[in-house]
């Protein structure tokens, strides 16, 4: 092993022990923790403080205190133990017949087109874990109502939480020969801005897309707003309008004619779908996270 890797391996350790410091409140007690003398504990803590080039904690006979370097500091070696023992009790799982629970929400339309197969398919490979699973169209509090994971659409604006792309799903402006005989079908993005939308979510009021190599802005308007994927699908296949579908509403109607893509070349955004959670969740949630992307990348 070379001389940098031995030193990270010392680093990584004296982390682990000013970590446990922390938490058990003095030298001592985390020298009875991990099994060691005070001596190690504090050597370890003041090989620490000289890599950092200062003081982490104060501390006497009687009294331990952190510095607000070390009040800093013991975030990430506090982040460092919990990973460490995460991924400890995560493989014991998997030594035997994982068990415990998960709670996930995910929206009733992607749910049901993707989220809910995959759990099948987990339930097959972990039949002792129970499963409580929320439909829900709406972003929930998570923390509020004890969900550990969540499928949600879009980019992440909570830094609390951390964010996975699952899947990235190819779009297309689609609508029904019932409409196109009515209004006739855009042949230019000017003709296209004077059609009807079925317009989700309710807060749309354009389209970003690419043309020819440049990006566009389509201002959308309509009669018809809903804030539910499926009755977009409903309402578009009934010829009340266009819309931006994503490939597994569209797929099928297009290929048994109930739908007819518009303007090909048009370039429309792939809908990002991303899984959401916590920056800890437990071992059965960190089975079904993994299980959930590795579907994704293997596109299923």
């Amino acid at each position: 092993m070379g001389t940098q890797q031995a030193s990270i391996l010392d680093e990584l350790r004296a982390m682990a022990v000013f970590a446990t410091v922390v938490r058990s409140g003095s030298f001592a007690a985390a020298a009875r923790a991990l099994g060691l003398t005070r001596a190690v504990v504090s050597h370890h803590v003041r090989g620490l403080e000289a890599k950092l080039g200062m003081p982490l904690a104060q501390r006497s006979t009687r009294n331990f205190s952190l510095t607000p370097a070390g009040e800093a500091f013991r975030v990430h070696c506090e982040r460092l133990l919990d990973e460490a023992q995460d991924g400890i009790r995560g493989m014991e799982l998997l030594r035997a017949e994982p068990r415990g629970e998960v709670r996930i929400t995910c929206s009733h339309h992607f749910g049901n087109k993707r989220i809910l197969p995959a759990l099948l398919a987990f339930r097959r490979r972990y039949p002792a874990i129970r499963l409580h699973i929320a439909m829900n169209d709406a972003n929930v509090d998570l923390v509020r109502q004890g969900i550990e994971l969540a499928v949600r659409a879009g980019p992440l604006a909570d830094s609390d939480l951390v964010a996975r792309r699952l899947v990235s799903e190819p779009t297309m402006l689609c609508a029904a020969p019932a409409y196109l005989r009515r209004h006739g079908s855009p042949a230019t993005l000017e003709a296209l801005q004077q059609h009807r939308w079925v317009i989700y979510p309710p807060t749309q009021r354009s389209m970003a897309a690419r043309h020819d190599g440049h990006a566009v802005d389509i201002a959308i308007h309509g009669d018809v707003v809903t804030d539910s994927a499926a009755s977009r699908l409903a309402f578009v296949l009934a010829g009340e309008g266009i819309a931006r579908l994503p490939a597994y509403d569209a797929s099928a109607p297009l290929g048994s004619g109930e739908l007819v893509r518009l303007l090909p070349t048009l370039e429309t955004a792939p809908l990002e779908i991303y899984l959401v959670h916590g920056k800890r969740i437990g071992p059965s949630a960190r089975l079904m996270r993994d299980f959930l992307l590795g579907l994704g990348e293997r596109g299923g």
